[in-house]
């Protein structure tokens, strides 16, 4: 795989005359599992749709390899850049393969159809998300949770190589949720890049190698999760008094409310 790297510059986004994102700037390159955080409201969801190009910014630059991302036509960049959604009401009855299978759409030309390597790439991810047996069912007669993790299997066949994620285990248990991220850090192993919104912050801390903090649309702090995750920073953007310290059973960092 080519090395990549991903700048945004002073990064602003606007509704109407309200500022979303305010001078968005950060680097990423191969090989990290970035967390998004913040309360709600602070922006990180309109983020990964900016970085995606489905949010067009008022002000700044998002470069991929040094190349707006403007400049790519959409199936480039839909090889480069997947997006996974945190919506998984779906209003279409397709079988969950055929869901599954739209994730190698970016690489057909035009009125291609897919092939028998699609296919079994499309096979390979569902068998890793323990979503196969799922195959021939309607993605409608699935749950939220059942979903979810149809969804993740999609944006894997992409084969991106940034995943950008919007709180991808919000409807999952404590079971699968834990499994989605060890699938994310073996991605990592294989150097793509992951940027995902992620409330559980524990979750944010044990996996991720990085983790961004944003609030009312601005970064607070980004770096290293003990760098990021202190008793001054939770209490200034979430409103909390907590203890931060490290859990004497599995030596994470960890956090409890007082």
């Amino acid at each position: 795989m080519n090395n990549f790297t991903l700048k945004l510059k002073n990064v602003c986004y606007k509704i109407g005359e309200r500022e979303i994102l305010k001078n968005i700037c950060f680097k990423c390159s191969q090989g990290e599992i970035i967390g998004i955080i913040g309360p709600n409201g602070s922006g990180k969801t309109t983020l990964l749709k900016t970085i995606n190009g489905i949010n067009k910014i008022d002000r700044g630059v998002i470069l991929l390899n040094d190349k707006s991302i403007d400049e790519y036509k959409e199936k480039e960049l839909a090889r480069k850049i997947s997006f996974m959604n945190q919506n998984t009401n779906l209003g279409f009855d397709f079988s969950c393969i055929d869901v599954v299978v739209l994730g190698r759409y970016p690489y057909l030309e035009s009125f291609q159809e897919y092939t028998k390597k699609d296919i079994e790439i499309a096979e390979k991810y569902m068998k890793m998300t323990n979503t196969l047996g799922f195959k021939d069912k309607s993605i409608l007669e699935l749950s939220g949770g059942e979903r979810q993790r149809v969804l993740f299997a999609k944006v894997l066949t992409q084969e991106s190589n940034i995943m950008l994620l919007d709180e991808p285990s919000a409807s999952l248990d404590m079971m699968y949720e834990d499994e989605l991220f060890k699938h994310l850090e073996s991605i990592k192993e294989e150097s793509k890049t992951v940027i995902s919104v992620i409330h559980n912050l524990r979750i944010a801390v044990k996996y991720c190698t990085r983790l961004i903090l944003l609030s009312n649309g601005e970064i607070v702090k980004d770096g290293k999760p003990e760098e990021v995750m202190t008793e001054e920073n939770l209490n200034k953007v979430y409103g909390i008094n907590a203890r931060v310290y490290h859990n004497s059973i599995s030596g994470l960092l960890d956090f409890c409310i007082l």
